[in-house]
């Protein structure tokens, strides 16, 4: 998968700029680029910011040291000097950070998970003849062993101006809850650090700043990243990773919570951007083929019925009527379906949800031998667009034989390859065979079912696929609390009613919805006959993601 299309304005950004480039920068389209670099004015050293290989990548360390220097190898080839501060001051993070964006220099950290060797050996991957170490003379003599062989200058600005004290101020404050008892005000707690700012030029006085550029050595109009894109959502210990990454060029965007789609503005932004590359700081934006998914999606335009690119939060209604099999015109059928789909779905609070019957159980094994007889793609395909143009989710309810429960995608994948279409399935029918007991399915085989969806949603830029499982006990997947779910799927296991048209039993609710995997969305079946105060019938806890009515 390509992020493409655009690419950001070039940068051309000397040492003593201050402002950090605007997020929502504007785009070009189809221009190429030169190698990023630029010559220090006073030496002639090399300075070369490198774009990070393929469409995403994660930096996800927690330690802040590792996170620093992992930042400092992705963003840059080569730089005439360095930032240092210690990774044990919050202060000194935030003031490092600001410094580094300051003077183009990517920033490292001592005192964390990485040794003052590691931190030389990288000085001398960049080149980094001068090192500008921040802090007290105290401060900048403990930090001292990790510049090796460069120039140390020492830079101790002393009173910060109200944004540094406040950034200062909030990693200090997390620092210290890191520490408290589950009082409220610590691990178990609500209380919660104030947000990390970006770092920018302007949190540090002006002259003191100017004096320490006059002290190093000078690059000469740099040309920065011009199409590198990083997502943040800062937290205390990834001030120098992030001022890294800005000092290189990367065009910054925060996302809350490191969901990429999940916000509005978020989503605007990025499309705004078309960024061909994005890195993400921080384990909330997962793996980098998620993330390179996320923004694919965001940026191409492709959306689900109703204009969003995941289904949850929220609620979906299926109908009692399910498009069946061996109907003589399935367009029709489908429609019939929507509109009985719609009506639910205003009673009972959600979105119109249709299932079409893919395929049945069989009697005898047929020519292929796995007691499954499946509908033809000419048969499913005009009731699945029916469905879809009338702005309705659809899922293929496929039925199990003796095979895994993927063994149908294939057949099934020209349709789960458009937007707003899933599949939903029955562990509890499984038949033997092929690893599996009678009526149930170990969790790989659902494993196995989720990565093949994620694996076409990200081939093809799809948005969230659903996947339904049907379930009247937690048991029939052995082991489903271990389901690993990424974001390009939305798994729902669905409490199934005692017989077609019945409401799921509270018994069968309790079991169900207990011992979730991650990530994981409920269902509940619905009874045929629906009150017209719905909320009387309906479970309030846990979250419910979609009521079955079928």
């Amino acid at each position: 998968m390509v992020i493409r299309n655009a690419r950001f304005v070039p940068h051309h950004r000397s040492a003593s700029a201050a402002a950090l480039l605007a997020a929502a920068a504007l785009v070009l389209t189809g221009c190429t680029v030169p190698t990023a670099e630029g010559d220090d004015g006073k030496t002639g050293e090399k300075f070369q910011v490198r774009e990070p290989s393929g469409p995403a990548l994660v930096l996800d360390s927690t330690d802040p040291a590792e996170l620093a220097l992992t930042a400092s190898q992705a963003f840059f080839h080569a730089s005439p000097v360095a930032v240092i501060a210690s990774a044990d001051d919050a202060g000194a993070r935030a003031t490092a950070a600001a410094t580094g964006v300051a003077v183009t220099a990517p920033v490292l950290l001592t005192d964390g998970g990485v040794s003052d060797t590691n931190v030389v050996a990288e000085l001398e991957r960049l080149g980094a003849g001068t090192v500008v170490v921040i802090g007290d003379e105290q401060a900048a003599a403990a930090v001292g062993p990790a510049a090796g062989e460069s120039e140390v200058v020492r830079f101790d600005p002393g009173a910060l101006n109200a944004a540094a004290e406040a950034a200062a101020s909030a990693g200090k404050g997390a620092d210290a809850d890191a520490d408290e008892d589950a009082d409220g005000e610590g691990k178990g707690g609500g209380k919660r650090a104030t947000k990390v700012e970006l770092p920018t030029a302007e949190r540090l006085p002006a002259t003191e700043l100017n004096n320490l550029r006059a002290d190093i050595p000078d690059v000469t109009d740099p040309e920065l990243l011009q199409e590198t894109m990083v997502v943040v959502d800062p937290e205390p210990g990834q001030e120098a990773a992030i001022g890294t990454a800005l000092a290189a060029g990367a065009i910054p965007v925060e996302v809350p919570g490191g969901d990429v789609a999940a916000g509005a503005g978020t989503v605007e932004t990025i499309r705004a951007l078309n960024p061909l590359g994005v890195v993400g700081i921080g384990e909330k934006f997962g793996r980098a083929e998620e993330l390179a998914w996320q923004v694919s999606v965001v940026t191409s335009g492709v959306t689900l019925p109703g204009g969003a690119v995941q289904l949850f939060p929220g609620r979906y209604v299926s109908t009692s009527y399910t498009v069946p099999a061996g109907v003589a015109d399935p367009a029709a059928d489908a429609l019939r379906a929507t509109e009985a789909a719609a009506t639910n779905g205003t009673t009972l609070g959600g979105s119109p949800l249709v299932l079409v019957t893919a395929s049945v159980r069989s009697g005898a094994a047929g020519e292929d031998g796995d007691y499954v007889d499946e509908q033809p793609l000419e048969v499913l395909t005009p009731a699945v667009e029916t469905i879809r143009k009338a702005g309705q989710v659809v899922l293929l309810d496929v039925a199990p034989g003796d095979q895994p429960l993927a063994a149908q995608i294939d057949d099934l994948e020209p349709l789960l390859a458009k937007p707003g279409v899933g599949l939903s399935v029955h562990p509890e029918f499984r038949l033997a065979g092929n690893g599996a007991a009678a009526g149930t399915v170990p969790v790989a085989e659902l494993q196995e079912v989720v990565d093949r969806l994620a694996a076409l949603a990200t081939a093809k830029g799809l948005p969230q696929i659903m996947l339904e499982v049907h379930q009247s006990t937690a048991a029939s997947v052995v082991d489903r609390a271990k389901l690993r779910i990424p974001s390009q799927v939305a798994v729902v296991f669905t409490a199934a009613g005692p017989a077609a048209g019945q409401a799921t039993a509270d018994g069968v609710w309790a079991d169900v919805a207990g011992g979730l995997p991650a990530h994981a969305v409920l269902g509940w079946s619905a009874p045929s006959e629906v009150p017209a105060d719905a909320t009387s019938i309906l479970p309030t806890e846990p979250l419910l993601g979609l009521v079955s009515a079928s």
